[in-house]
């Protein structure tokens, strides 16, 4: 069992060679620690917190390197103890013995993100301050850097408080209403709750809602590329992305697995999915292929539907269900453009790169997240999303409780049923395997 009353250390900088690495240390025996290892014109127990100190690191005897040192003084540092940052020159070597120095000296190696669990556990964040910090780690787009950031702000632990105060309010009434029920008062009549109770219904699937936008920003806007063999698709492909990433040849089945690839659209992460050619007949390899295309297929946001504009069509476009559909007309470029009838479909020609551009400007249309208010808060991963359903449906359960008259105890019970899901989201009850699987998810000095 880890102790999490102890003083740890770990490199926060990326590994290899650079200007400085900075080593994080967290605990109530930092100073002591410095003590053994730091001289510098001020002793530790008098340095003043939120400054820095010049100095240099010593093993026993042996110097090791010269380093500035920063102080953060509990309760106002990251972990909510006392924290300190030794910033040393940037060499793998040189950065291994500091680190190798500390730990000889009196702390241990910190686990994945233990940093951040800490500032959890003493108060400093909630889970969804500390889910938005890795967030914002992995950020790889505008889009995503701006929800982390809000998240990160606490927007949505504000939206979540603002419905438990709701349901507090309405759990304060009921208690109310049961305490004097033997006197034959009434606080509110049963209506009047089921309208309270809808009014949050509300708030809490609006809620629920922004979990498609917020996992979009977080994981990425799914894009598949399917359609028969033979019509272009990993040329289609490599000319989104650009880059040739697809082989291409004149070859029906040549793509035998799918080939996915990240790119940026307008400040927007989107995963671009090639594959196989969907047809009846094909060898076994490349069965395997097509069964694979269907599989990504059912987690698409969005299909390329790529057809050959040369070749007339012999079958209707398959429907994917959850999905939208952008028809694409490919291998423009080998027919005159009076002999073009596209209708609602995007023609374009993956050799000369015409009609591209427009084909990427209807991706982003389909994304559609600006009409959302990100601001807001919203919820950015499967977890909470599990935890905000479970309290939607224990309003509705409060609801119909309400409308048969079932008895006050029966709606106070389903509304604290409902404020423990949303407590869950933020991590004011909150298992530890749940919290372990959150922090798991950060790099060792994060």
């Amino acid at each position: 069992m880890i102790s999490h009353n102890d003083t740890i250390a770990a490199v926060s900088t990326p590994p290899g060679i650079g200007g400085i690495s900075i080593i994080r240390i967290s605990g109530s025996e930092c100073l002591q620690v410095l003590q053994k290892i730091f001289t510098t014109r001020t002793k530790p127990e008098e340095m003043r917190s939120h400054n820095i100190y010049y100095g240099k690191i010593y093993d026993e005897k042996a110097l090791i390197d010269e380093v500035l040192v920063s102080v953060f003084k509990k309760p106002n540092s990251f972990t909510g103890e006392d924290v300190l940052e030794i910033s040393c020159h940037g060499g793998s070597f040189v950065t291994q013995r500091v680190l190798q120095t500390i730990l000889k000296n009196g702390a241990r190696h910190a686990e994945k993100g233990e940093f951040t669990k800490r500032a959890f556990l003493n108060g400093k964040i909630d889970l969804t301050e500390a889910e938005a910090v890795i967030d914002l780690i992995q950020a790889s787009t505008k889009h995503s850097l701006e929800s982390a950031l809000f998240q990160l702000e606490g927007k949505l632990h504000h939206a979540i408080k603002l419905i438990l105060d709701d349901i507090s309010t309405i759990r304060a009434e009921i208690e109310m209403d049961i305490d004097f029920s033997d006197q034959g008062l009434e606080y509110k009549k049963s209506e009047e709750y089921v309208n309270d109770l809808i009014e949050i219904k509300s708030k809490i699937g609006k809620l629920v809602n922004t979990a498609q936008e917020g996992m979009i920003l977080h994981d990425g806007y799914r894009v598949v590329i399917a359609g028969p063999p033979n019509a272009g698709k990993s040329s289609v492909f490599n000319k989104i992305i650009e880059n040739e990433r697809a082989i291409v040849t004149e070859f029906p089945g040549t793509t035998r697995d799918y080939i996915e690839e990240d790119i940026a659209l307008e400040g927007y992460l989107v995963k671009i999915f090639d594959t196989a050619g969907l047809r009846e007949r094909a060898d076994e390899i490349e069965r395997f292929g097509i069964e694979k295309s269907y599989q990504i297929l059912k987690s698409a946001h969005l299909v390329l539907w790529i057809e050959d504009c040369t070749v007339s069509r012999e079958t209707s476009i398959p429907s994917f269900e959850g999905a939208e559909l952008i028809s694409v007309l490919n291998k423009s470029d080998l027919i005159e453009k009076n002999e073009i009838v596209a209708g609602e479909s995007i023609l374009v020609s993956a050799k000369t790169g015409n009609g591209i551009n427009r084909l990427k400007q209807e991706i982003i249309k389909n994304i559609d997240i600006q009409k959302f208010d990100i601001t807001g808060g919203l919820i950015t991963n499967s977890r909470q999303l599990s935890a905000a359903e479970k309290s939607l449906n224990a309003i509705n359960q409060a609801i119909e409780t309400t409308e048969a008259k079932s008895g006050l105890e029966f709606i106070a019970f389903d509304l604290h049923e409902a404020s423990e899901y949303l407590e869950e989201i933020i991590g004011k009850i909150s298992s530890e395997d749940i919290i372990n699987s959150i922090f798991d998810r950060f790099c060792v000095g994060k």
